[in-house]
């Protein structure tokens, strides 16, 4: 059979299906040569030349397949490119992305610094390089835009920059004032401002008392402020109604609730959101209920001792509660009081009383509960008598079946997850996202297989013995499952407990999986269809956890067919069995039928660079051509572990 080049016979609309056809028969010589009787050795030098035949037909269809995408810039109206790119730049230090943005063109560098939206977040933060000058670029390019203005610098600094902010007053939006100025210092730079009339958020440092409220009037100029509307910070100060009169949220850290200050609150008949930090209040501290109450507020968040006292303040058109709990009796309370909540979170505290509770008059059903969260004590603050707390939360979840069932987003953590638990998930004939994390697991072998037709994500983080209940999920909406196992300190699960054989069509949809390794996890990966992205990550490199990786990267590698479309790979701590990683991607991006996807993304978590020796094979693969490379051998487990515990380097 002659080897050598083919040469291109064909020249037009046919010329890419010919290519393809080409590059196909030199990979079967190429599998014919690699897997010949052992009688008649292989010819490496050939084996060689025809991967070499083979990468040049795959940079032959690239280029004629290749159709560069056009500046996004050119295309897109700026409107679109302005939010794409406010996307983009939201988790990072803005001006900083900003500037590395311009860099890309001159074109980009005109559009962006045309379009003032994109400047309009200024910091002065001194603890943070240039920031006068960046502050500065802001100020420049965002026009006429209303500004986002962040202090945090010492209040000696302040007289330095104040000319600079003072003279945007006009059109400071939202003002923060951080540490390290305290409340006192902050006060005296409001004073500094004239005028702030398009202010609509403002937030201060809280005050830090932790004896009896401070009478002493605010020396803030809310009369400056007509537009105010939301407040984060110190207490409410007499001029507060009068003077902002369109307040909607009010975030407030104080010692003690006090009547007068209801009497100011009273008087916002726009507020709509109070989040209390009641930090120094006893249960039994007086007055136990105000003479006022506020009927507009409709997000109440509270924390502190005296609860009853704060459910006191609202009416009837609250809709989300987040409150800490310290009695069983509190929980159904609650709603009682409320049957028309949309949001309920329950915050479970560390001296949480587990006596019996009785349930009494049943509330009623409280169909208007779409989310609820409950957050136990941290696990090591669980409490001793699990016979106490597990009966209590028996009875609970016996309860919720009937009050609340139509919850669309369920989150337990740090709480028994018992027989009672199961059975309440399976009456959510809504639910759509469910997050059970660290809780004790004290479930029985009883439970029947259930279908949750509208379930869509899952997270889980649980001990490894609790992957079994997957067997008993069919969810044929499921998009999304993050599982985590057990943390190091727990205690060790027998091996065999924790298998589990998944159906393969309990979630035929399923297109992201991420599985978190903090101990061995025999489980069958199953068969995902529709799969496009999976995540292997492990909390520490443990030679058991990096193989258990390994292991569905075999899976993988072995029945490409089961995962199709999956072209996303994202991996944690390295190193673990590269060799296996390099043979799946040769199988997929090579080897694998047509209608079979390559993997086109690597996601690799490192604190150094990969060497050139991994990332030049990795890279070639994912272009779907055969790497110049060592051995399977030099990238395997055991090669790497002695790179990496090699006692004279």
């Amino acid at each position: 059979m002659n080897h050598s080049a083919i040469s291109i016979k064909y020249r037009g609309p046919d010329l890419v299906a010919n290519l393809f056809a080409q590059r196909m028969k030199i990979l079967a010589w190429i599998i014919e040569n690699t897997n010949v009787t052992s009688t008649k050795p292989t010819n490496k030098s050939l084996n060689h030349h025809l991967q070499q035949e083979y990468n040049h037909m795959t940079d032959q269809i690239t280029q004629l397949e290749y159709h560069p995408f056009r500046d996004p810039m050119k295309v897109l109206p700026l409107e679109l490119c302005a939010d794409i790119i406010e996307e983009a730049i939201r988790r990072y230090d803005r001006v900083d992305r900003l500037l590395d943005l311009t860099s890309v063109s001159r074109r980009w560098c005109n559009i962006l610094t045309s379009l003032p939206t994109l400047w309009t977040e200024i910091v002065f933060d001194s603890s943070k390089g240039d920031y006068l000058a960046k502050a500065a670029i802001g100020l420049s390019l965002s026009g006429t835009c209303e500004l986002s203005v962040t202090i945090a610098v010492p209040f000696e600094l302040w007289q330095e920059i104040s000319s600079i902010v003072l003279a945007e007053s006009g059109r400071i939006a939202s003002l923060q004032i951080e540490s390290p100025p305290n409340y006192s210092d902050s006060e005296k730079i409001l004073h500094d401002f004239e005028g702030l009339p398009v202010l609509k958020t403002l937030e201060l440092p809280p005050e830090h008392n932790s004896g009896n409220v401070d009478s002493r009037p605010r020396n803030i100029g809310f009369e400056k402020m007509p537009l105010l509307s939301t407040i984060s910070g110190p207490r409410p100060g007499p001029l507060e109604y009068s003077c902002s009169r369109f307040i909607r949220n009010r975030i407030i850290h104080i010692p003690t609730i006090t009547q007068d200050m209801v009497n100011v609150w009273a008087r916002l008949p726009n507020l709509i959101g109070l989040f209390l930090d009641e930090h120094h209040t006893s249960p039994d501290y007086s007055p136990k209920s105000f003479k006022s109450s506020l009927p507009s507020v409709r997000h109440l968040v509270y924390s502190g001792r005296a609860l009853e006292r704060a459910l006191s303040l609202l009416g009837p058109n609250v809709t989300s509660i987040t409150v800490d709990v310290y009695e069983s009796h509190q929980v159904l309370d609650l709603l009682r009081r409320f049957p028309r909540i949309h949001h309920l979170k329950l915050l479970v505290s560390t001296h949480f009383n587990y006596e019996g509770v009785a349930i009494g008059t049943t509330p009623i059903s409280c169909g208007s509960v779409e989310s609820l969260q409950i957050q136990g004590a941290s696990y090591q603050s669980h409490p001793t008598n699990m016979e106490e707390a597990t009966a209590l939360w028996k009875i609970l979840y016996q309860a919720f079946i009937d009050i609340l069932p139509c919850v669309k987003t369920l989150v337990l953590g740090y709480l028994p997850f018992i027989d009672e638990t199961w059975s309440y998930i399976s009456s959510l004939k809504q639910l759509h996202d469910l997050t059970v994390s660290y809780c004790m697991f004290h479930l029985s072998n009883s439970q029947n297989t259930i279908t949750i037709e509208h379930l869509s994500d899952v997270n889980w983080s649980m001990l490894p013995d609790s992957v079994g209940i997957f067997s008993k999920i069919i969810g044929p909406s499921l998009h999304g499952l993050y599982m985590s196992t057990a943390a190091e300190e727990w205690t060790s699960v027998d091996a065999d407990a924790t298998k589990s054989n998944i159906p393969a069509n309990s979630f035929p949809s399923l297109a992201s999986l991420t599985v978190t390794f903090r101990r061995p996890l025999p489980w069958d990966i199953g068969i995902y269809k529709n799969l496009r992205k999976l995540g292997l990550h492990t909390m520490y490199a443990h030679v058991t956890d990096l193989m258990a990786r390994s292991d569905i990267l075999e899976i993988i590698l072995l029945r490409p067919r089961e995962f199709p479309v999956l072209d996303t790979i994202e991996l944690g701590i390295w190193p673990f069995e590269c060799d296996i990683l390099l043979l799946m991607l040769e199988r997929k991006n090579i080897y694998a039928q047509p209608g079979i996807s390559p993997i086109t993304t690597i996601v690799v978590t490192v604190n150094t660079p990969l060497p050139y020796r991994l990332l030049y094979p990795i890279t070639t693969l994912l272009r779907g051509r055969f790497p110049e490379r060592e051995p399977n051998v030099a990238f395997s487990l055991d090669a790497v572990g002695e790179r990496i515990f090699d006692e004279s380097s």
